[in-house]
């Protein structure tokens, strides 16, 4: 066999090497020109590493877009148009289409590993610092290995054992040499052994962070409880899911708040997202994607809302559907989603998040729009994006107490988000129970999170079905596409790596 060997740490070294190969694929600012035996040895090498610890998160192939869009298309919920050639697989769900985040991940996870190492040994430092760098960097390794297992692995609440080949690589060895890391064979973890992982460095990170540490763009003890919830759901730990989400409901001195219908649409264009409790942040306009693969430029045509008889900024190539439409109580657009000008009047429901699917501009036809990342104000195509928000916090707790029997206080929890969504909200009567709760529990879910990409995972998680009539699709959650394949660069020369099946 070819002896090509395991590039998960070779590739993440990059990210602390000078390796000019490796610099492009990576553009990681700040460290790029440091060895890091150099660059972890002071106060702000420390810092450093970490802001690009959190830099990955950019990406195109992170929240910069695929973990969003991709995702997205690949459920239920969205038409790839074809203007631009982009997401056309992923949206029929081809063998080869999913989420890649396997290199940038580890380049991530390589990078932590090796500063938790080093910043024990920083002198001028305080104690204070070494927590909160700790806090952070464990915060971060749990979320990196947490999408790496959601995404390469079944979900626990649904699996299926003929085709399980489990986890991910657990490592927490940092390799600052292409020697040490070429000498390194790893074999996936069990899926329980990455969640477990994942709640160690969790569980570290709640008792060293402050409740809301420097806020949304970093690392927070608000931010841990929140993913915790998440984790929870995925796992199928109903109880912890209800307590974390409990946890950071009743937070004192946490993050952000609830939107409500006077103020939700105003809160999508604010720079900072209100609901927001951690957040991708975007500190400059050079740090942007640009016009064809940002959120914005993805989802929208725009230039600003209302503006569909201007000037085409974006590509527009992943719309909302027709069955997403219809859920969110929009009427008047055209069967096969595409409109020839001038668009006719939308007609929308009493539910406040319909506001932000509108007319693009004109393109091959105009489309009906996801307008959530039109760009901050003096410039397009770096919108924050919000990675956890609080009405995900009342969904997964009204998700986890219905699982456990609480049925009352699912249908509490489901109407503070209907409260908040529907203008002239009135509580029915008599409430739901049984699976019509739970159902209406993960519509919710859909139409408060699309275009944010939850709804893959959501439908992954819980084994139901994707189908859609435009393309028409079917995907049994049993189909293997539902996971991605493994880069064959980690599979050969690796007798210890196992490919997941189908590929």
């Amino acid at each position: 066999m070819k002896r090509n060997t395991h590039k998960i740490l070779t590739l993440a070294v990059c990210s602390a090497l000078v390796l000019a190969s490796c610099k492009k694929q990576l553009d990681i600012p700040s460290r790029n020109s440091l060895d890091a035996d150099v660059a972890l040895t002071t106060k702000s090498g420390i810092e450093n590493s970490i802001n690009s610890i959190y830099s990955i998160l950019k990406r195109e192939s992170h929240y910069g877009r695929d973990l969003f869009s991709v995702t997205d298309a690949m459920a239920d919920i969205a038409f790839a148009n074809g203007r631009s050639s982009r997401l056309l697989g992923e949206n029929r769900n081809t063998a080869l289409a999913n989420v890649i985040i396997w290199a940038g991940s580890y380049a991530a996870i390589n990078e932590i590993n090796l500063t938790l190492a080093a910043y024990p040994g920083i002198t001028d430092a305080t104690t204070a610092d070494k927590a909160r760098w700790e806090g952070e960097l464990k915060f971060l390794r749990a979320f990196y290995y947490f999408d790496l297992v959601r995404n390469y692995a079944y979900i626990p609440t649904f699996t299926v054992p003929t085709q399980d080949k489990g986890g991910v690589v657990i490592t927490l060895q940092g390799f600052n040499s292409a020697t040490g890391a070429a000498s390194y064979f790893p074999s996936r973890s069990s899926t329980a052994a990455c969640y477990a992982q994942v709640w160690n460095d969790l569980y570290a990170s709640i008792n060293l962070l402050s409740n809301s540490n420097r806020g949304r763009n970093y690392a927070s003890k608000h931010a841990a409880l929140a993913l915790g919830s998440r984790i929870a759901l995925y796992e199928g730990n109903w109880v912890r899911a209800d307590s974390f989400a409990t946890a950071a409901i009743t937070l004192t001195g946490g993050i952000g708040s609830l939107s409500n219908t006077t103020n939700y649409v105003t809160g999508w264009r604010a720079a900072d997202h209100p609901e927001g409790i951690f957040q991708v942040w975007y500190a400059t306009l050079g740090e942007n994607l640009g016009v064809n693969t940002s959120l914005a430029a993805t989802h929208t045509t725009l230039s600003a809302p209302g503006a569909f008889a201007g000037v085409r900024q974006g590509q527009g190539d992943l719309v909302p559907n027709g069955f997403l439409l219809g859920q969110l109580g929009i009427t008047g657009f055209p069967v096969n989603l595409a409109q020839s000008p001038p668009p006719p009047a939308l007609t929308y429901s009493n539910d406040i998040r319909n506001r932000l699917f509108e007319w693009g501009v004109n393109a091959s036809g105009h489309y009906v729009e996801c307008t959530k990342w039109l760009g901050k104000s003096g410039g397009a195509n770096w919108d924050n994006t919000v990675v956890i928000r609080w009405a995900e916090l009342y969904l997964n707790r009204a998700e986890a107490r219905y699982r456990r029997g609480d049925e009352p206080g699912a249908w509490a929890d489901l109407n503070v988000i209907r409260n908040a969504r529907y203008v002239g909200f009135v509580v029915p009567a008599p409430a739901l129970t049984g699976q019509p709760l739970l159902d209406e529990i993960w519509k919710q879910r859909m139409l408060e999170f699309a275009f944010e990409g939850h709804r893959f995972y959501d439908l992954k998680r819980t084994g139901q079905t994707i189908v859609k009539s435009n393309p028409a699709t079917n995907l049994p959650a049993t189909d293997y596409r539902i996971l991605p394949r493994i880069p064959t660069s980690e599979i050969d020369g690796n007798p210890n790596m196992v490919q997941n099946f189908g590929y």
